[in-house]
């Protein structure tokens, strides 16, 4: 993954685990279409803004998300060069993004992976 995948990927398994209610069923029939095609290729992050722009309540907590992720790894590229992300930490997100996206509710799947998915962006060279 890309950068800017990680982020994203992280930022919408984050607001998943922020929602009150699980996803409406055409929401959550495009998540698992996206985590079978990270089982293909684990590039492939799909179109998880349009999926988030489609229902208000996730692309709410999902911009807020982003905002604050991106400011974040902003912070962090100040100075010196950024150092290559670590692969293992690009597995590790792709595997709980495929569990959360293809869980019957990803919003419960996702409330149950925080601590993960802070640890992963902690992994991230260059963050305090």
């Amino acid at each position: 993954m890309q950068p800017n995948d990680i982020i994203s990927v992280t930022a919408f398994q984050n607001a998943l685990a922020k929602l009150n209610q699980s996803l409406p069923a055409d929401i959550q029939k495009q998540l698992h279409a996206i985590a079978q095609d990270l089982k293909a290729d684990p590039t492939n992050i799909g179109n998880l803004d349009i999926i988030a722009e489609s229902y208000p309540p996730l692309d709410e907590v999902y911009q807020k998300e982003l905002t604050t992720l991106k400011k974040e790894a902003g912070q962090r590229n100040k100075g010196l060069p950024p150092l290559p992300l670590p692969k293992e930490s690009n597995k590790e997100l792709t595997n709980s993004a495929i569990d959360t996206f293809s869980a019957d509710d990803s919003v419960t799947a996702a409330k149950a992976k925080p601590n993960l998915l802070k640890r992963l962006w902690q992994s991230i060279p260059g963050r305090k």
